[in-house]
């Protein structure tokens, strides 16, 4: 298993918590033996790390090696591994030996162009070399029956290995999961010999059906791929795979083309995430004076004490530069915590990286819309920058516009996280495009119905209330359409609010009804004043029966013996 990152070890998104779920449910539900190779990422380097996953150094392995740049100059590097293992996975980190190669697979950065392209390089030089001392060592049962290479960023490492074992005489098939599309495209040098490892030799490909010929991989990479990496690695793999249907119809195979149709299908992603763990996980100290039993006793409960005190507690690690220029509505700079809210309020949730794909902007832009219909509302959002310092004030100082109803936090607090998880009523997904989207899986295992756009995965795994009635899952509305997003917001606020008072007798029950604009909604609420409730046990049972890593898990098995199939007949 190749990539670039895996959850608990270096981790920037979805792309790790996938690796890393799939790999442990091979292992423990399908009995595979599995070993994931990334980058180190200086990640060795953390003691703590080490002694969760038994890290050591292989000492009787060292790759060393020149690459050739464009100008001719010889690039020297040393490079060796890590070994570890943890429930049941083995993993490899591959780390400098010397302080110009340690420059860069050490680096604790994840993604930098020119610090990726170099760590991509380098790990590929790395793992080809490893396969052949394996070889070299008499220790066959270590190589692997299957390459899976996770993402662009690991395809040159697939396929020099692949090509590697080929020439020693051991025919292993390669599959190649998409997970986001990069459209990265580099010269035939950056691929080759002299760089990531990939020899320029001949390969029997098939031509429509109509039998194979002989073609360099030059001629693949420039001519059939048109230097896309992407392209290159979906040729050459026997079987392509990425995390929905629909993102693999309509963006993946209209990308790198439908000649790979027949060796290509989805693997969903999935989460296992325990509700009991959670809530369990919850009560610490920061639940002191309060009592354990009274905070989970429901949802409200849990809420109010997240946006009154809870959030109170949450540190912003990750700061961003210019932060005097902020002011003082949400975030205290004295004690650098998030102000915490006055009071109780329905609660929107918006979690993951800040980027312009995941839409954190376009609901900034819904808040007045929705504050219109209902000013209690409380928005609270978990993101993880992506380097953009500008994108960050930005997002902070339109936030505080909203000191009452919005709350930004570029923090990782585990606990915070959960709870608040434990606390909304509604999650929001306004994503520009989403290949699949795990975060909509880990709203709905806790409850939460989600309003989605009506993009790739989510298409899949949100079941629209409008179109499924008393089955759905939560809403779908248009990308990048904000005044629909506020609606549906506000349509599914009203739903779940109806519930909670009609448990707690609040009176408002009429008052919400009201406010629902979709005639459909307002007819299923008007039928069963406890839809809200009904809505997120559909949402916990369409995760338990779909979307669990045990089912990826299953497909992946098929996937990898579909893929050794055609490895065999060499109908690639």
């Amino acid at each position: 298993m190749l990539s670039y990152e895996c959850a608990g070890i270096a981790q920037a998104g979805g792309l790790g918590e996938a690796v890393a779920g799939l790999s442990r449910t091979l292992v423990s539900d399908y009995k595979i033996k599995v070993t994931v190779l990334l980058p180190s990422h200086g990640r060795h380097l953390d003691p703590q790390l080490r002694e969760r996953y038994h890290f050591s150094e292989e000492p009787r392995f060292i790759a060393k090696d020149d690459r050739v740049g464009t100008n001719g100059i010889h690039y020297g590097f040393l490079s060796g591994i890590e070994k570890g293992s943890r429930d049941g996975v083995d993993y490899i980190l591959v780390k400098g030996l010397d302080a110009p190669t340690s420059r860069w697979l050490d680096d604790g950065v994840l993604y930098d162009h020119d610090l990726t392209l170099e760590k991509m390089a380098l790990f590929s030089r790395t793992v080809k070399t490893y396969s052949e001392f394996l070889d070299s060592m008499k220790r066959p049962s270590e190589l692997p029956d299957l390459i899976h290479a996770n993402d662009w960023h690991m395809v040159p490492a697939g396929v020099a290995i692949k090509q590697n074992l080929n020439m020693m005489g051991f025919l292993r098939p390669l599959v190649f999961t998409i997970h986001l599309l990069s459209h990265v495209s580099l010269p035939w040098h950056y691929a080759s010999a002299d760089w990531c490892g990939i020899t320029d030799s001949r390969v029997q490909r098939t031509v429509g059906g109509k039998g194979s010929h002989a073609v360099d991989y030059r001629h693949i990479w420039e001519t059939g791929s048109h230097d896309s990496i992407e392209r290159f690695g979906s040729q050459i793999a026997d079987y392509v795979t990425s995390v929905s249907q629909s993102y693999l119809t309509n963006d993946v195979l209209s990308y790198v083309g439908s000649a790979i149709a027949k060796k290509s299908g989805p693997i969903y992603n999935g989460c296992d995430w325990d509700v009991e763990l959670i809530k369990s996980s919850v009560v610490d100290v920061r639940t002191l004076g309060t009592s354990p039993d009274e905070l989970l006793e429901n949802r409200w409960n849990i809420r109010s004490f997240l946006l009154r005190k809870g959030l109170g507690e949450v540190a912003n690690e990750l700061q961003t530069p210019g932060q005097n220029s902020v002011s003082k509505a949400t975030f205290d700079r004295s004690n650098q915590k998030v102000i915490p809210f006055d009071k109780d309020g329905p609660m929107v949730l918006m979690t993951g990286r800040l980027s312009p794909q995941k839409g954190a902007d376009l609901l900034l832009d819904s808040v007045p819309l929705v504050i219109q219909e209902l000013p209690e509302t409380r928005f609270v959002f978990f993101l993880l920058p992506s380097g953009d310092t500008t994108q960050m004030q930005e997002m902070r100082r339109r936030a505080d516009v909203f000191p009452g109803n919005v709350r930004i936090i570029f923090a990782q607090d585990r606990h915070a996280y959960l709870m608040s998880h434990l606390s909304a009523d509604v999650y929001a997904m306004p994503s520009r495009s989403e290949p699949f989207g795990i975060s909509a899986l880990e709203a709905m295992i806790t409850g939460n119905p989600v309003v989605g756009s009506s993009v790739g995965g989510i298409k899949e795994t949100v079941l629209d209330i409008e179109t499924e009635g008393e089955n759905g899952t939560g809403l779908l509305f248009p990308a990048e359409r904000k005044e629909s997003l506020a609606k549906s917001l506000v349509n599914l606020l009203c739903i779940m609010m109806i519930d909670e008072d009609i448990q707690r007798g609040s009176g408002r029950h009429q008052e919400y009804l009201e406010l629902i604009s979709s005639k459909t909604i307002a007819e299923l609420t008007i039928g069963n004043d406890r839809l809200g409730s009904k809505i997120r046990q559909n949402c916990q049972r369409r995760v338990e029966q779909n979307f669990r890593w045990k089912n990826a898990g299953r497909t992946a098995v098929s996937r990898y013996a579909k893929a050794q199939t055609l490895s065999k007949s060499g109908n690639n």
